[in-house]
């Protein structure tokens, strides 16, 4: 039950049928390029989920850059994703890429998605529809090819209803869909998790028993 060296992913660990699916999924949209929105509670290890699609993904050769989107501050989110010219505005003393060109022939993975204010969801959008972007003070735009991952911890469908976020951008991302189950419902693969921990975390020479 484990993806373990193929799939970069030693963490994900589970023989329970909730677990096998999620494993399956990833194997079937690795392949593509489509975009893939992952949910799931907090700590149910979405983002080991995402590593595994871009390893075994044809962006597996280019970067996977993660866009936490709840730490950045809102005012920053459009410069830290598109970048800027020098001088773009107070405190831009030099010229910045952006994480949309860092990862260009590779994986980007919006974590907490949901987070995204409004106006820059407008703006991911866009950037997505027409596969490229502009960084902020430029005249001009650059094409980049990446793969997106989203993962949310929200319920995005609520979220469209209540007019916190974009319906249109929402199905954009919402492609292939994962849910990733949380323990309680796959509380058989409790020991094998505590076997991999033990393992893991044990000093060289030291053997666990239970």
């Amino acid at each position: 039950g484990l993806l373990r060296d193929k799939y970069h992913c030693e963490n994900l660990i589970g023989r329970s049928e909730s677990m096998q699916r999620v494993f399956r999924m990833i194997r079937q949209v690795a392949r593509s390029k489509a975009t893939v929105l992952l949910q799931g509670k907090s700590g149910t290890g979405k983002e080991l989920v995402a590593r595994a699609i871009h390893f075994n993904s044809p962006a597996a050769a280019g970067p996977m850059i993660t866009v936490d989107c709840g730490a950045i501050t809102p005012t920053v989110i459009e410069s830290e994703l598109f970048g800027h010219v020098k001088g773009a505005f107070t405190g831009a003393h030099q010229a910045k890429e952006g994480l949309f060109r860092l990862a260009h022939g590779g994986s980007l993975f919006f974590d907490e998605i949901g987070e995204l204010p409004l106006d820059m969801q407008t703006k991911l959008l866009r950037a997505l529809q027409e596969r490229e972007i502009r960084p902020v003070g430029s005249d001009r735009s650059y094409p980049v090819e990446v793969r997106v991952i989203a993962a949310t911890n929200r319920d995005l469908g609520a979220a469209v209803k209540d007019g916190k976020f974009r319906e249109d951008l929402f199905y954009r991302l919402n492609v292939i869909s994962i849910n990733i189950p949380v323990l309680a419902e796959h509380q058989e693969d409790v020991p094998l998790l505590l076997a991999h921990f033990l393992k893991k975390h044990a000093r060289a020479g030291q053997n666990i028993e239970r």
